[in-house]
């Protein structure tokens, strides 16, 4: 089986970003998890609906796209910073 088979993009699914085929697990997440020092078998504890193969494919797929992933997480940082310093609506 080839890595490219695990990964797949989609306009209006994750932004169009690189994810887990079949799922809304996005490249750069579990290559997030991986840069936190967390091996592939540790990841699978916080991303339990992925196979230790589909975790391996998406950090193939970011290590092979560096600047693709970094632009990825540099852009998910950016929203949770945004959202962070948004007031609570609690109406």
């Amino acid at each position: 089986m080839r890595v490219e088979s695990f990964i797949e993009s989609t306009p209006g699914i994750c932004g169009g970003r690189p994810r887990i085929a079949g799922t809304r697990v996005p490249v750069h997440r579990v290559a997030g998890y991986y840069r936190l020092g967390y091996a592939p078998g540790e990841i699978r504890e916080f991303l339990t609906s992925l196979t230790l193969p589909q975790i391996y494919a998406a950090l193939a797929h970011a290590l092979a796209n560096p600047e693709e992933t970094e632009q990825s997480l540099r852009d998910e940082a950016t929203t949770m910073e945004q959202l962070a310093s948004e007031p609570a609506d609690h109406s």
